[in-house]
């Protein structure tokens, strides 16, 4: 096989080769980007800090613009991870540091303890429905509680349970052990300790993710003080049949289906004033999405879409916001909106909103939505720094401008959201080309 690398990086002389890849981030980009290289005969280690795979992806109703079941997508993915040979998942799992060059990289990894040894658990669930522990459901943005022992979401994968150290009480305070004895497959063990490995990698795909803009920075939008102003995200969770409510729409307060509702646009990003000026890129469409599954659950439903512009410029995107524009009851309204005040009888929320630069009005909500942005994590820039990799201003992988799957270091790729705000198949999109460009350092 020809040494290709200096057609892509135009520096360096052959070197000796790992035929390894390594892939930091578990969403749908890592998760291509690991089941390419895989298919193409390489090994891939797929690592991600959190208790399951499957990022932000793992918690959306449907996607735009052909409304699948974001799961459905997702679930097969899972699977063939799982079952790939060349694939190793490692959960929990964390890059301490990097040393070595582009082709023979060793990786030192921090593997955080789950309390719970993988090769018992069955996921069966018996420890969750003893913990007499109730913590906040992050995977449901904490819309809802579960167990301090648990199964990150059904679909998990590795389907294993972990335990939060945080809430627990043996870990604690040495006080519980409840769940233990429950085990039929005596797979919890509370005396875990963090495992550190040294791993070789020829090559790195960086695809850590984002996270969403908080909205409680600007005080204009109530968040979260207003129990009927939620984030997109969460409204994801409220719509979704794996939710808190099992698919069925209605708001926090009272349970109730929301009649009106209201989306506003750009919360958290092109806003000198939240520290984020640039477009989010998925916003638009998302919002977009979310009135055609509120039209679905509930034809009657009032949606109106309070924007400063619509951005539908991928494949298939402007006939899907045609579509929704011209459904029975959904108005979108260019402005610049803010909300007034929540009644306090009724708990409907009040919106206060300019049209043609001079005309103020007012409309009461039932339910109103946060179209918040896309933001780089704190950790993925603890990632970029202790991998020696250069961000932007905005906290995104700087890349060259006609090579953006490459990072300021060699060896090291980038793809998803970690190089800049985008869509799922942008993403995907991304990760095949991330792996391609990785293998090509690998004999």
């Amino acid at each position: 096989m020809p040494d290709t690398w200096k057609t892509v990086n135009r520096v360096g002389p052959p070197m000796k080769r790992v035929g390894t890849v390594m892939v930091v981030g578990a969403g749908v980009s890592g998760i291509q980007a690991a089941l390419d290289a895989a298919g193409s005969g390489f090994k891939v280690f797929l690592v991600d800090k959190g208790p399951a795979i499957g990022g932000k992806m793992a918690q959306l109703d449907k996607t735009f613009p052909t409304n699948d079941c974001s799961m459905c997508i997702l679930s097969p993915k899972f699977i063939e991870c799982a079952t790939n040979p060349n694939i190793t998942i490692m959960t929990n799992t964390r890059i301490e540091r990097v040393e070595g060059e582009a082709g023979a990289f060793d990786v030192h990894v921090v593997r955080e303890p789950r309390y719970v040894d993988e090769a018992k658990c069955t996921g069966c669930g018996t420890c969750t429905e003893y913990c007499p522990v109730n913590i906040m459901d992050l995977y449901n943005e904490s819309l809802g509680t579960q167990k301090c022992i648990h199964v990150h979401f059904p679909q998990a994968v590795p389907a294993v349970s972990v335990v939060d150290p945080a809430h627990c009480l043996f870990l604690l305070r040495s006080e519980c052990q409840i769940c233990v004895p429950t085990c039929k497959n005596k797979a919890i063990d509370f005396h875990q300790q963090p495992e550190r490995l040294t791993l070789e990698a020829g090559s790195l795909i960086l695809a850590p993710g984002y996270e969403a803009f908080d909205p409680e920075v600007q005080s204009q939008y109530g968040y979260p003080n207003l129990s009927n102003v939620v984030t997109s995200l969460e409204f994801e969770r409220i719509i979704s049949a794996s939710g808190p409510n099992g698919g069925e729409l209605v708001r926090p307060s009272d349970g109730k289906v929301p009649h009106r509702i209201a989306w506003i646009q750009c919360v958290g990003s092109r806003d000198e004033a939240a520290g984020c000026t640039y477009c989010s890129a998925v916003c638009c469409m998302y919002a977009t999405k979310q009135v055609i599954l509120s039209k679905e659950h509930h034809p009657e439903i009032e949606a109106v879409v309070l924007h400063n512009d619509i951005r539908a410029y991928g494949k298939g995107f402007e006939r899907y916001y045609e579509r929704a524009k011209n459904m029975e009851g959904v108005r979108y309204i260019w402005s610049k909106a803010s909300i007034v005040e929540e009644r306090p009888d009724t708990r409907n929320v009040v919106i206060r909103y300019r049209i043609n630069g001079t005309e103020v009005r007012e409309e009461e909500f039932d339910l109103v939505v946060l179209s918040v942005g896309l933001s780089s994590t704190n950790g993925n820039r603890e990632l970029a720094e202790t991998l020696d990799v250069a961000l932007n201003g905005h906290g995104f992988c700087e890349s060259p401008a006609f090579s953006p799957i490459e990072t300021s270091r060699r060896g090291i790729f980038n793809s998803g959201v970690f190089h800049a705000p985008m869509d799922i198949p942008d993403a995907v999109t991304m990760a095949s080309g991330a792996a391609c460009l990785a293998s090509q350092l690998l004999f």
